[in-house]
C-alpha cells in the first residue's frame, strides 16, 4: 500500500526530480547521490571495465560511470524508461528484462549497482535479484548497494514520511532486514556497510569470490 502521491510522482516528471533533490540533500545532493557507486568502487576497477546498472531507470545513476569511461550496460523493466535513457544517454548500452532473472551471460561483469532500487522488490524477490548480481559477476566482481537505512534520531520521522507517502510495503521490510547478512549468507565476500545520510542511507559492497 502507498499514497496517491507515488504513482503521480513517475507519471509527471518535475515530481520525481524535486522528490529525489530534497531526499538527497542529506547525502550532498542529487549528483553526489548518483554517484556513490562510482566512488567506492573506481579503486577496485580496471579502465574501461564493463558495468552493469541493474534498474537503470532513465540511467541518471549510470551516469557518471560512462563520464568515467567505463562500458555500461544498464536493465531496467520499462520500456519508457529505457527510451528516455536512449536519449538522454546515448553511449548507455540498453536492455530490456527482469533484474529477478536478467537475460545477461554469467559472470560477464566487473561491477554491478543497484542505486536505490533493490528497495522496491519484495523479499523473495529481492532475494533472487542478488543470486542473479554474483551470477553475473566475474569472480573478484564487486557488486555495490546504495539504498535504504532505518535512520538516526534526526531524520526518523521524515524518513517514516517519506515511506508512507511515496513508497510501499517492500520498502519497510527491507529497513526491517539485515543487508550484509543476507549478502554473505548467499555466498558474497568481503561485505561492508556505510551508513550516510543520518544513517539513512546504506552503501554496500561485496565481491563475488
Amino acid at each position: 500500500m502507498t499514497s496517491f502521491l507515488r504513482p503521480l510522482a513517475y507519471r509527471y516528471r518535475w515530481i520525481y526530480d524535486t522528490v529525489t533533490a530534497v531526499s538527497s540533500l542529506s547525502v550532498g545532493g542529487v549528483e553526489r547521490l548518483r554517484g556513490l557507486g562510482l566512488e567506492v568502487l573506481k579503486p577496485h576497477l580496471k579502465p574501461g571495465a564493463a558495468v552493469l546498472d541493474l534498474c537503470c531507470g532513465s540511467g541518471e545513476a549510470a551516469a557518471p560511470w560512462l563520464v568515467a569511461g567505463y562500458s555500461v550496460t544498464g536493465l531496467d523493466v520499462a520500456p519508457r524508461a529505457l527510451d528516455l535513457a536512449a536519449k538522454r544517454h546515448p553511449a548507455l548500452q540498453l536492455v530490456e528484462g527482469l533484474a529477478e532473472d536478467p537475460p545477461l551471460a554469467d559472470a560477464s561483469f566487473s561491477a554491478i549497482q543497484m542505486s536505490v532500487a533493490l528497495h522496491e522488490f519484495p523479499r523473495s524477490d529481492r532475494e533472487r535479484v542478488l543470486r542473479s548480481a554474483l551470477r553475473l559477476l566475474e569472480p573478484g566482481g564487486w557488486l555495490v548497494l546504495v539504498d535504504l537505512h532505518p535512520a538516526g534520531p534526526w531524520l526518523q520521522l521524515p524518513q517514516q514520511l517519506f515511506c508512507a507517502l511515496f513508497e510501499t510495503d517492500t520498502a519497510t521490510a527491507m529497513l526491517e532486514d539485515d543487508l550484509p547478512a543476507q549478502l554473505e549468507q548467499l555466498g558474497f565476500s568481503g561485505v561492508t556497510q556505510e551508513l550516510l545520510a543520518g544513517r539513512a542511507l546504506q552503501r554496500i559492497t561485496a565481491k563475488r569470490p
